[in-house]
């Protein structure tokens, strides 16, 4: 049978049962258009990210290992919609699908035009609006979790932010220390925003790979990609966001030239070939 869980707040996992024998989400088709989660990749609309082995990963949830009796969960108070973190649809008997109960989604008492008939005014009760498409999905038969955004289901999943990470402060600091990096314009780690921090702890995990003649290789490739971008041969001239963003590019090599029209493009989204 079908339920529909609530995940109360509180640092312990804790849920309750909300109803039993409702079907509240259709398995969407395009779940099978799921590629594995790269923080360098942009989903398109018709696909999902996907994470595999979740029930070996340590956020895993406990509520996804152990057998659904719905029996063993306490019914949920009427007056508690407040206390709800998220919602989960525990389906078919493999599958979960997960919702937030985000401030945005909860109805409170007001007054509507109804016109799907004569024209009246109705009132809305309280409630949590139920989106077509969830948060996230986990099919536990292949025990993959797929979702759309990372950042969503970040407070359900606690620790799957370490999918991506963004450099620390220190860690920008050392980067930006680098020889080959020359700051202008009174450009420091303070004005490094977050999308550069994400980028920046990409290209470190590039650059500890690559030997010296191969790190010369690259700063010639991203020169010659980046004209623009002031590079004496042994450093580049970085005086705000953008010129930093270039140079990340380039150490991340995702500038290239179309074989047919020989246009140079830089690629904002990309993932591997098998």
């Amino acid at each position: 049978m079908d339920h529909l869980f609530a995940r109360m707040k509180g640092r312990i996992e804790k849920y309750e049962k909300i109803l039993s024998g409702k079907t509240i989400y259709e398995r969407p088709e395009d779940i099978e258009n799921a590629v594995e989660y790269d923080v360098d990749y942009k989903l398109e609309e018709d696909e999902w990210y996907a994470v595999k082995s979740l029930s070996k990963k340590d956020f895993c949830l406990q509520f996804l290992g152990a057998p659904i009796d719905s029996t063993t969960y306490a019914q949920m108070k009427k007056g508690d919609i407040n206390q709800i973190q998220y919602l989960c649809a525990y389906q078919s008997g493999n599958e979960f699908y997960f919702q937030r109960a985000m401030e945005s989604r909860i109805m409170r008492k007001q007054k509507f035009l109804d016109c799907s008939g004569d024209f009246k005014i109705e009132e809305t009760g309280q409630g949590i609006i139920i989106n077509k498409i969830p948060d996230a999905i986990y099919l536990r038969e292949r025990d993959i979790l797929y979702f759309k955004k990372l950042e969503t289901i970040s407070p359900i999943f606690k620790g799957i932010d370490k999918l991506y990470r963004e450099a620390t402060g220190e860690e920008v600091e050392k980067f930006l220390d680098k020889k080959f990096i020359k700051l202008g314009n009174d450009y420091n780690v303070n004005r490094v925003g977050k999308a550069n921090r994400k980028r920046i702890a990409l290209a470190m995990d590039t650059l500890v790979k690559l030997n010296k003649t191969e790190k010369k290789e690259l700063f010639i490739y991203t020169n010659d990609y980046f004209p623009g971008l002031k590079y004496n041969g042994k450093s580049f001239e970085i005086n705000n966001e953008e010129d930093l963003k270039k140079l990340l590019y380039g150490i991340e090599q995702r500038c290239y030239t179309t074989p047919i029209t020989n246009e140079k493009r830089v690629a904002n989204s990309v993932y591997k070939l098998e």
